[in-house]
Protein backbone atom coordinates (compact mmCIF):
# COMPACT_ATOMS: atom_id res chain seq x y z
CA UNK A 1 0.00 0.00 0.00
CA UNK A 2 1.39 3.05 -0.89
CA UNK A 3 1.35 6.30 1.66
CA UNK A 4 0.57 9.18 -0.28
CA UNK A 5 1.52 11.38 2.37
CA UNK A 6 3.75 14.90 2.09
CA UNK A 7 6.85 13.83 3.79
CA UNK A 8 8.81 16.73 2.83
CA UNK A 9 6.09 19.99 3.02
CA UNK A 10 4.91 22.29 0.22
CA UNK A 11 5.87 22.35 -2.91
CA UNK A 12 9.04 24.25 -3.76
CA UNK A 13 9.60 27.06 -6.65
CA UNK A 14 8.82 25.76 -10.10
CA UNK A 15 12.00 24.87 -12.39
CA UNK A 16 14.17 27.03 -14.34
CA UNK A 17 14.00 27.13 -18.03
CA UNK A 18 15.24 23.81 -19.42
CA UNK A 19 18.80 24.03 -19.85
CA UNK A 20 20.22 20.18 -21.10
CA UNK A 21 20.54 17.72 -23.66
CA UNK A 22 18.69 17.91 -26.87
CA UNK A 23 17.07 15.03 -28.70
CA UNK A 24 15.38 14.89 -31.58
CA UNK A 25 14.39 13.27 -34.96
CA UNK A 26 15.07 13.87 -38.56
CA UNK A 27 12.11 15.40 -39.15
CA UNK A 28 13.18 18.39 -36.77
CA UNK A 29 10.97 17.14 -34.11
CA UNK A 30 13.60 18.41 -31.08
CA UNK A 31 13.06 18.62 -26.94
CA UNK A 32 15.65 19.51 -24.08
CA UNK A 33 15.94 16.75 -21.73
CA UNK A 34 17.67 18.36 -18.30
CA UNK A 35 20.16 16.99 -15.81
CA UNK A 36 17.16 15.85 -13.72
CA UNK A 37 15.06 13.75 -16.18
CA UNK A 38 13.18 16.95 -17.03
CA UNK A 39 11.50 17.13 -20.64
CA UNK A 40 10.12 20.20 -22.04
CA UNK A 41 9.29 20.17 -26.29
CA UNK A 42 11.16 23.14 -27.88
CA UNK A 43 8.41 25.29 -28.81
CA UNK A 44 5.78 24.22 -26.20
CA UNK A 45 5.47 26.14 -22.80
CA UNK A 46 4.99 22.94 -20.57
CA UNK A 47 7.27 20.44 -19.22
CA UNK A 48 6.96 16.61 -17.98
CA UNK A 49 8.60 15.12 -15.42
CA UNK A 50 8.47 12.24 -12.63
CA UNK A 51 8.03 11.57 -9.31
CA UNK A 52 8.08 8.49 -7.43
CA UNK A 53 6.31 7.53 -4.22
CA UNK A 54 8.00 4.86 -2.07
CA UNK A 55 7.21 3.34 0.87
CA UNK A 56 8.66 5.96 3.26
CA UNK A 57 8.05 9.25 1.08
CA UNK A 58 7.42 10.63 -2.51
CA UNK A 59 10.56 11.68 -4.37
CA UNK A 60 11.43 14.50 -6.80
CA UNK A 61 15.03 13.94 -8.78
CA UNK A 62 14.75 17.66 -9.58
CA UNK A 63 15.73 18.44 -5.74
CA UNK A 64 16.95 15.45 -4.36
CA UNK A 65 20.59 14.59 -4.12
CA UNK A 66 20.99 11.26 -5.41
CA UNK A 67 20.52 11.74 -8.97
CA UNK A 68 22.93 10.49 -11.21
CA UNK A 69 22.99 11.11 -15.27
CA UNK A 70 24.88 9.79 -17.72
CA UNK A 71 25.14 9.68 -21.62
CA UNK A 72 26.36 5.74 -22.59
CA UNK A 73 27.49 6.65 -25.85
CA UNK A 74 27.31 9.42 -28.66
CA UNK A 75 23.75 9.13 -29.02
CA UNK A 76 21.57 11.30 -27.63
CA UNK A 77 19.90 8.56 -25.04
CA UNK A 78 20.04 9.52 -21.71
CA UNK A 79 20.47 7.71 -18.21
CA UNK A 80 19.01 9.28 -15.36
CA UNK A 81 18.98 7.19 -11.96
CA UNK A 82 16.83 8.38 -8.80
CA UNK A 83 17.82 6.07 -5.57
CA UNK A 84 14.76 5.03 -3.70
CA UNK A 85 14.18 2.66 -0.81
CA UNK A 86 17.27 0.97 -1.22
CA UNK A 87 17.37 0.50 -5.30
CA UNK A 88 17.48 2.50 -7.95
CA UNK A 89 14.41 3.66 -10.55
CA UNK A 90 15.92 4.77 -13.78
CA UNK A 91 14.62 6.46 -16.33
CA UNK A 92 16.30 6.21 -20.08
CA UNK A 93 15.24 8.80 -22.31
CA UNK A 94 15.28 9.10 -25.78
CA UNK A 95 13.53 10.30 -29.13
CA UNK A 96 11.51 8.55 -32.01
CA UNK A 97 9.87 8.11 -35.04
CA UNK A 98 6.89 6.22 -33.84
CA UNK A 99 5.48 3.12 -36.16
CA UNK A 100 2.86 4.57 -39.43
CA UNK A 101 1.07 7.92 -38.53
CA UNK A 102 2.01 7.82 -35.09
CA UNK A 103 4.53 10.89 -35.37
CA UNK A 104 7.51 12.09 -33.31
CA UNK A 105 8.05 11.74 -29.48
CA UNK A 106 10.24 11.82 -26.73
CA UNK A 107 10.50 8.40 -24.73
CA UNK A 108 11.20 7.89 -21.23
CA UNK A 109 11.24 4.55 -20.01
CA UNK A 110 11.55 4.00 -16.39
CA UNK A 111 12.49 0.68 -14.80
CA UNK A 112 12.15 0.18 -11.02
CA UNK A 113 15.20 -1.75 -9.66
CA UNK A 114 14.45 -1.00 -6.02
CA UNK A 115 13.34 -4.00 -3.97
CA UNK A 116 9.86 -2.99 -3.41
CA UNK A 117 7.13 -1.66 -5.64
CA UNK A 118 6.77 1.50 -5.78
CA UNK A 119 4.29 4.45 -7.66
CA UNK A 120 5.18 6.78 -10.38
CA UNK A 121 3.82 10.18 -10.92
CA UNK A 122 3.93 11.58 -14.45
CA UNK A 123 3.63 15.56 -14.34
CA UNK A 124 2.87 17.83 -16.76
CA UNK A 125 3.20 21.45 -15.86
CA UNK A 126 4.01 25.26 -16.87
CA UNK A 127 7.69 25.77 -18.18
CA UNK A 128 9.75 28.89 -17.18
CA UNK A 129 8.40 31.46 -19.00
CA UNK A 130 5.21 29.28 -20.52
CA UNK A 131 1.10 28.75 -19.83
CA UNK A 132 -1.06 25.85 -19.40
CA UNK A 133 -4.21 27.60 -19.31
CA UNK A 134 -6.09 24.34 -19.66
CA UNK A 135 -5.57 20.80 -18.42
CA UNK A 136 -7.58 17.78 -19.19
CA UNK A 137 -6.66 13.74 -18.49
CA UNK A 138 -8.09 11.05 -20.90
CA UNK A 139 -7.61 7.93 -20.17
CA UNK A 140 -3.85 7.07 -20.15
CA UNK A 141 -3.50 11.27 -21.53
CA UNK A 142 -3.22 14.32 -20.57
CA UNK A 143 -3.93 17.28 -22.60
CA UNK A 144 -2.40 20.70 -22.72
CA UNK A 145 -5.00 23.24 -24.44
CA UNK A 146 -6.47 20.38 -26.02
CA UNK A 147 -3.34 18.80 -27.64
CA UNK A 148 -1.83 15.98 -26.14
CA UNK A 149 1.36 16.64 -23.51
CA UNK A 150 2.03 12.84 -22.51
CA UNK A 151 0.80 9.59 -22.94
CA UNK A 152 1.76 6.57 -20.90
CA UNK A 153 1.21 2.73 -21.55
CA UNK A 154 -0.94 1.46 -18.97
CA UNK A 155 -4.47 3.02 -17.38
CA UNK A 156 -3.43 5.35 -14.38
CA UNK A 157 -4.57 4.31 -11.13
CA UNK A 158 -5.06 7.72 -9.97
CA UNK A 159 -5.12 11.31 -11.57
CA UNK A 160 -4.78 15.19 -10.15
CA UNK A 161 -5.04 18.45 -11.85
CA UNK A 162 -5.05 21.87 -10.24
CA UNK A 163 -5.18 25.41 -11.15
CA UNK A 164 -2.94 27.90 -9.48
CA UNK A 165 -5.46 27.69 -6.09
CA UNK A 166 -3.74 24.51 -6.14
CA UNK A 167 -0.27 23.10 -5.62
CA UNK A 168 -0.09 19.68 -7.82
CA UNK A 169 3.09 18.61 -5.54
CA UNK A 170 1.34 18.89 -2.20
CA UNK A 171 -1.72 17.04 -4.20
CA UNK A 172 0.21 14.44 -5.03
CA UNK A 173 2.37 13.54 -2.22
CA UNK A 174 -0.07 14.36 0.08
CA UNK A 175 -2.66 11.86 -0.94
CA UNK A 176 -4.80 13.90 -3.25
CA UNK A 177 -5.09 12.65 -6.17
CA UNK A 178 -8.18 10.73 -6.86
CA UNK A 179 -9.08 7.59 -8.49
CA UNK A 180 -11.56 9.00 -11.00
CA UNK A 181 -10.47 10.79 -13.47
CA UNK A 182 -11.33 14.74 -12.65
CA UNK A 183 -12.73 16.95 -14.63
CA UNK A 184 -10.65 19.71 -17.00
CA UNK A 185 -9.43 22.13 -15.08
CA UNK A 186 -8.72 26.31 -16.30
CA UNK A 187 -6.20 28.89 -15.84
CA UNK A 188 -6.49 32.15 -16.35
CA UNK A 189 -2.87 33.03 -15.67
CA UNK A 190 -1.45 29.45 -17.30
CA UNK A 191 -0.53 27.83 -14.02
CA UNK A 192 -3.22 24.53 -14.31
CA UNK A 193 -0.87 21.40 -14.09
CA UNK A 194 -1.75 17.66 -13.83
CA UNK A 195 -0.30 14.02 -13.37
CA UNK A 196 -0.96 10.39 -13.73
CA UNK A 197 0.02 8.09 -11.04
CA UNK A 198 0.51 4.92 -12.24
CA UNK A 199 2.10 1.84 -9.79
CA UNK A 200 4.89 -0.05 -10.91
CA UNK A 201 5.96 -2.91 -9.09
CA UNK A 202 9.49 -4.37 -8.11
CA UNK A 203 11.89 -5.37 -11.15
CA UNK A 204 8.86 -3.94 -13.42
CA UNK A 205 9.11 -0.97 -16.20
CA UNK A 206 6.77 1.30 -17.62
CA UNK A 207 6.90 4.00 -20.96
CA UNK A 208 5.36 7.22 -21.33
CA UNK A 209 5.60 9.64 -24.65
CA UNK A 210 5.70 13.19 -25.10
CA UNK A 211 4.85 13.64 -28.20
CA UNK A 212 4.93 16.47 -31.13
CA UNK A 213 1.64 15.88 -31.82
CA UNK A 214 -1.71 13.85 -31.07
CA UNK A 215 -0.97 10.79 -29.66
CA UNK A 216 -3.57 8.03 -28.82
CA UNK A 217 -1.11 4.89 -29.39
CA UNK A 218 0.46 2.51 -26.72
CA UNK A 219 3.95 3.73 -26.35
CA UNK A 220 5.32 0.76 -25.40
CA UNK A 221 4.18 -0.63 -29.05
CA UNK A 222 4.76 2.64 -31.07
CA UNK A 223 8.28 3.21 -30.39
CA UNK A 224 11.42 1.79 -31.45
CA UNK A 225 13.37 0.93 -28.24
CA UNK A 226 16.69 3.45 -27.10
CA UNK A 227 19.06 0.37 -28.63
CA UNK A 228 17.73 0.72 -31.79
CA UNK A 229 17.76 4.64 -32.08
CA UNK A 230 21.81 4.44 -30.90
CA UNK A 231 22.10 2.14 -33.23
CA UNK A 232 20.70 4.65 -35.82
CA UNK A 233 23.07 7.25 -34.65
CA UNK A 234 25.72 5.09 -35.04
CA UNK A 235 24.88 4.29 -38.37
CA UNK A 236 24.47 8.34 -39.28
CA UNK A 237 28.45 8.81 -38.06
CA UNK A 238 30.19 5.61 -39.89
CA UNK A 239 31.63 8.03 -42.02
CA UNK A 240 32.71 10.61 -39.29
CA UNK A 241 36.37 10.88 -38.52
CA UNK A 242 37.76 8.67 -35.61
CA UNK A 243 40.07 9.36 -32.59
CA UNK A 244 41.05 7.33 -30.51
CA UNK A 245 43.53 9.16 -27.73
CA UNK A 246 44.54 8.73 -23.77
CA UNK A 247 42.04 11.41 -22.91
CA UNK A 248 38.79 8.85 -23.32
CA UNK A 249 36.30 11.58 -22.53
CA UNK A 250 37.76 13.79 -24.98
CA UNK A 251 38.07 10.88 -27.31
CA UNK A 252 34.40 9.95 -26.78
CA UNK A 253 33.22 13.83 -26.80
CA UNK A 254 34.10 14.10 -30.76
CA UNK A 255 30.99 12.14 -32.16
CA UNK A 256 29.10 13.43 -29.20
CA UNK A 257 29.82 16.99 -30.35
CA UNK A 258 29.11 15.98 -33.73
CA UNK A 259 25.49 14.22 -32.83
CA UNK A 260 24.84 17.37 -30.84
CA UNK A 261 25.56 19.35 -34.07
CA UNK A 262 22.88 17.94 -35.99
CA UNK A 263 20.30 18.76 -33.56
CA UNK A 264 21.84 22.00 -32.66
CA UNK A 265 20.38 25.01 -34.88
CA UNK A 266 21.89 24.92 -38.06
CA UNK A 267 24.98 27.45 -38.24
CA UNK A 268 27.56 28.07 -40.62
CA UNK A 269 30.25 27.39 -38.26
CA UNK A 270 28.60 24.20 -37.54
CA UNK A 271 28.61 23.07 -41.07
CA UNK A 272 31.79 23.67 -41.03
CA UNK A 273 32.97 21.71 -38.02
CA UNK A 274 30.99 18.90 -39.81
CA UNK A 275 33.09 18.91 -42.69
CA UNK A 276 36.03 19.29 -41.19
CA UNK A 277 35.04 15.60 -39.60
CA UNK A 278 33.98 13.76 -42.24
CA UNK A 279 30.45 14.10 -42.56
CA UNK A 280 29.88 16.36 -45.96
CA UNK A 281 26.27 15.75 -46.70
CA UNK A 282 25.15 16.83 -43.07
CA UNK A 283 27.82 19.99 -43.51
CA UNK A 284 25.76 20.81 -46.80
CA UNK A 285 22.15 20.44 -45.51
CA UNK A 286 23.54 22.07 -42.29
CA UNK A 287 24.48 25.08 -43.93
CA UNK A 288 21.84 25.62 -46.75
CA UNK A 289 19.30 25.59 -43.69
CA UNK A 290 21.40 28.10 -41.79
CA UNK A 291 20.21 32.07 -41.84
CA UNK A 292 23.30 33.26 -40.82
CA UNK A 293 24.78 36.32 -42.04
CA UNK A 294 25.43 36.11 -45.57
CA UNK A 295 28.92 36.83 -45.49
CA UNK A 296 29.36 33.78 -42.92
CA UNK A 297 27.41 31.74 -45.29
CA UNK A 298 30.13 32.13 -48.08
CA UNK A 299 33.31 31.46 -45.68
CA UNK A 300 31.53 28.33 -44.70
CA UNK A 301 31.09 27.39 -48.49
CA UNK A 302 33.91 28.17 -49.04
CA UNK A 303 36.24 25.93 -45.85
CA UNK A 304 33.24 23.07 -46.98
CA UNK A 305 34.92 23.20 -51.16
CA UNK A 306 38.72 23.25 -49.19
CA UNK A 307 37.82 20.47 -46.58
CA UNK A 308 36.33 18.07 -49.64
CA UNK A 309 36.38 19.94 -53.05
CA UNK A 310 33.24 18.27 -54.14
CA UNK A 311 31.30 19.62 -56.79
CA UNK A 312 28.76 17.91 -56.73
CA UNK A 313 27.65 19.99 -53.29
CA UNK A 314 27.15 22.92 -55.28
CA UNK A 315 24.81 21.80 -58.09
CA UNK A 316 21.35 20.80 -58.47
CA UNK A 317 18.21 21.27 -56.19
CA UNK A 318 19.74 20.17 -52.95
CA UNK A 319 23.27 21.74 -53.75
CA UNK A 320 24.46 25.16 -52.15
CA UNK A 321 23.76 27.82 -54.34
CA UNK A 322 26.88 29.32 -54.70
CA UNK A 323 25.53 31.69 -57.38
CA UNK A 324 23.23 33.63 -54.43
CA UNK A 325 26.25 32.81 -51.93
CA UNK A 326 28.78 35.09 -54.01
CA UNK A 327 26.05 38.04 -55.01
CA UNK A 328 24.56 38.29 -50.87
CA UNK A 329 27.82 39.53 -49.10
CA UNK A 330 27.74 43.26 -47.40
CA UNK A 331 31.21 42.13 -46.38
CA UNK A 332 33.19 42.65 -49.49
CA UNK A 333 36.79 41.88 -47.54
CA UNK A 334 35.46 38.96 -45.79
CA UNK A 335 33.94 37.62 -49.24
CA UNK A 336 36.96 37.87 -51.16
CA UNK A 337 38.97 35.91 -49.03
CA UNK A 338 36.20 33.41 -49.58
CA UNK A 339 35.96 33.95 -53.31
CA UNK A 340 39.63 33.25 -53.49
CA UNK A 341 39.16 29.61 -52.13
CA UNK A 342 35.87 29.29 -54.72
CA UNK A 343 38.26 30.28 -57.66
CA UNK A 344 39.37 26.65 -57.77
CA UNK A 345 35.41 25.36 -57.54
CA UNK A 346 34.55 28.00 -60.57
CA UNK A 347 37.28 26.63 -62.37
CA UNK A 348 36.22 22.43 -61.77
CA UNK A 349 33.05 23.82 -63.18
CA UNK A 350 34.10 25.13 -66.21
CA UNK A 351 33.59 28.81 -65.53
CA UNK A 352 37.28 29.90 -66.29
CA UNK A 353 36.33 33.60 -66.67
CA UNK A 354 34.27 33.68 -63.00
CA UNK A 355 37.11 31.86 -61.61
CA UNK A 356 39.79 34.29 -63.24
CA UNK A 357 37.53 37.27 -61.19
CA UNK A 358 37.50 36.01 -58.52
CA UNK A 359 41.18 35.65 -58.02
CA UNK A 360 41.16 38.70 -58.71
CA UNK A 361 38.64 39.98 -55.97
CA UNK A 362 40.86 38.00 -54.00
CA UNK A 363 43.87 39.90 -54.75
CA UNK A 364 45.87 37.41 -51.31
CA UNK A 365 43.09 38.05 -49.05
CA UNK A 366 43.38 35.13 -46.79
CA UNK A 367 40.42 32.86 -46.05
CA UNK A 368 38.50 33.88 -42.52
CA UNK A 369 38.18 31.36 -39.96
CA UNK A 370 34.61 31.04 -38.16
CA UNK A 371 35.15 30.81 -34.36
CA UNK A 372 33.08 28.74 -32.20
CA UNK A 373 29.84 29.47 -31.53
CA UNK A 374 29.18 26.96 -29.01
CA UNK A 375 30.12 23.93 -27.01
CA UNK A 376 29.96 21.31 -29.54
CA UNK A 377 31.41 23.42 -32.28
CA UNK A 378 34.27 24.58 -29.58
CA UNK A 379 34.73 20.59 -28.69
CA UNK A 380 35.36 19.58 -32.09
CA UNK A 381 37.89 22.75 -32.68
CA UNK A 382 39.90 22.59 -30.25
CA UNK A 383 40.20 18.72 -30.97
CA UNK A 384 40.74 19.40 -34.79
CA UNK A 385 43.89 21.96 -34.06
CA UNK A 386 45.49 19.57 -30.99
CA UNK A 387 45.78 16.90 -33.81
CA UNK A 388 46.21 18.50 -37.13
CA UNK A 389 47.70 22.31 -36.83
CA UNK A 390 47.61 24.25 -40.56
CA UNK A 391 50.94 25.53 -41.04
CA UNK A 392 52.58 27.44 -43.92
CA UNK A 393 53.28 24.91 -46.00
CA UNK A 394 51.50 21.79 -44.52
CA UNK A 395 50.47 20.35 -41.49
CA UNK A 396 51.71 19.93 -38.06
CA UNK A 397 50.37 17.07 -36.20
CA UNK A 398 49.71 16.79 -32.01
CA UNK A 399 50.22 20.77 -31.63
CA UNK A 400 50.06 19.69 -27.55
CA UNK A 401 51.35 16.48 -26.55
CA UNK A 402 49.90 16.53 -22.79
CA UNK A 403 52.42 14.38 -20.29
CA UNK A 404 49.38 12.14 -19.58
CA UNK A 405 49.49 10.96 -23.70
CA UNK A 406 52.56 10.18 -23.87
CA UNK A 407 53.57 6.30 -23.82
CA UNK A 408 49.16 5.88 -24.84
CA UNK A 409 48.37 4.75 -28.46
CA UNK A 410 46.43 7.68 -30.73
CA UNK A 411 44.92 7.11 -33.80
CA UNK A 412 43.42 9.47 -35.65
CA UNK A 413 41.36 8.28 -38.85
CA UNK A 414 39.29 10.43 -41.82
CA UNK A 415 40.42 13.91 -40.42
CA UNK A 416 39.47 16.65 -43.72
CA UNK A 417 42.20 18.91 -43.86
CA UNK A 418 42.50 21.70 -46.84
CA UNK A 419 45.10 19.23 -48.31
CA UNK A 420 43.61 16.11 -48.36
CA UNK A 421 42.06 13.32 -46.09
CA UNK A 422 44.59 12.25 -43.01
CA UNK A 423 45.22 9.54 -41.03
CA UNK A 424 47.73 8.67 -38.35
CA UNK A 425 48.49 6.68 -35.45
CA UNK A 426 51.77 7.02 -32.63
CA UNK A 427 52.99 3.67 -31.56
CA UNK A 428 55.87 3.69 -28.64
CA UNK A 429 58.78 2.11 -28.34
CA UNK A 430 59.80 2.51 -24.63
CA UNK A 431 60.53 6.19 -24.50
CA UNK A 432 60.80 6.23 -28.45
CA UNK A 433 57.88 7.14 -30.18
CA UNK A 434 56.71 5.73 -33.61
CA UNK A 435 54.63 7.89 -36.52
CA UNK A 436 52.54 5.94 -38.98
CA UNK A 437 50.59 8.31 -41.08
CA UNK A 438 48.81 8.35 -44.64
CA UNK A 439 47.82 11.48 -46.41
CA UNK A 440 45.36 11.12 -48.90
CA UNK A 441 46.39 14.66 -51.14
CA UNK A 442 44.21 16.50 -53.18
CA UNK A 443 46.78 17.08 -55.55
CA UNK A 444 50.08 16.44 -56.23
CA UNK A 445 51.15 19.55 -54.79
CA UNK A 446 53.75 18.47 -51.30
CA UNK A 447 52.72 18.96 -48.55
CA UNK A 448 55.56 18.90 -45.39
CA UNK A 449 53.88 17.25 -42.38
CA UNK A 450 55.60 18.03 -38.52
CA UNK A 451 55.02 16.81 -35.13
CA UNK A 452 55.74 19.84 -33.14
CA UNK A 453 54.54 18.17 -29.93
CA UNK A 454 56.42 14.64 -30.17
CA UNK A 455 60.06 15.62 -32.03
CA UNK A 456 60.20 19.12 -33.12
CA UNK A 457 63.21 17.68 -35.43
CA UNK A 458 61.08 15.75 -37.71
CA UNK A 459 59.68 16.50 -41.02
CA UNK A 460 58.44 15.00 -44.10
CA UNK A 461 56.54 15.19 -47.47
CA UNK A 462 55.71 11.57 -48.02
CA UNK A 463 52.30 11.47 -48.56
CA UNK A 464 52.31 7.88 -46.13
CA UNK A 465 55.21 6.02 -44.43
CA UNK A 466 56.75 5.64 -41.11
CA UNK A 467 59.08 6.65 -38.73
CA UNK A 468 60.80 6.36 -35.31
CA UNK A 469 61.24 9.52 -33.88
CA UNK A 470 63.22 11.20 -31.06
CA UNK A 471 62.47 10.74 -27.35
CA UNK A 472 60.43 14.03 -26.54
CA UNK A 473 63.18 15.87 -25.23
CA UNK A 474 63.06 16.11 -20.91
CA UNK A 475 60.24 13.96 -20.97
CA UNK A 476 59.29 10.66 -20.00
CA UNK A 477 57.12 8.28 -20.88
CA UNK A 478 55.32 5.53 -18.44
CA UNK A 479 57.25 2.00 -18.47
CA UNK A 480 53.80 0.67 -19.45
CA UNK A 481 54.68 2.49 -22.19
CA UNK A 482 53.76 -0.52 -25.63
CA UNK A 483 57.09 -1.69 -27.11
CA UNK A 484 55.27 -3.51 -30.50
CA UNK A 485 56.83 -2.37 -33.76
CA UNK A 486 54.99 -0.13 -36.04
CA UNK A 487 52.47 -1.79 -38.65
CA UNK A 488 51.48 0.70 -41.34
CA UNK A 489 49.73 -2.52 -43.07
CA UNK A 490 47.41 -2.80 -39.79
CA UNK A 491 46.90 0.70 -38.84
CA UNK A 492 46.06 1.32 -42.87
Amino acid sequence: MFRFRNRSGSRRVPAPAAVGTRVGTDDGFRAVVDTRSVVQPLGSGHRVEWWVGGEDRWYDPSTEAAVRQVRPGAAPVLETRLRVSGGDVVATTWAAVGRGSTGPAVVVELANETPVPVAVAVAVQAASGGQVRRMSADGRRLLVDGTTAVVVDREPGRYALVDAAQDLWAMVSGGGAQVEPPRSVRCRIGAAAGALVVPLPHRASLRFAIPAADLVENPSASFPDADRVAAGWTARLVDAATVDIPDGVLSAGAHRALVDLQLAEPTAVGAVELARWGLGRQAVETLAATSDPAAERLVAAAHLWRLHRNPAWFEGPSGLPLEDLVRAPADRVEAAGALGVLADLLDARGEARSAADAREAAAGVALASLPPTDPPTTTLRHLSDCLAWGSIDGLDLLTEMPDAWLGGGIEVHGLATPHGRLGYAVRWHGDRPALLWELDRWDDRPVVLRVPGLDTAFSTDEPTGEALLAAPAGRVPPRSAAASPPDGGEFF
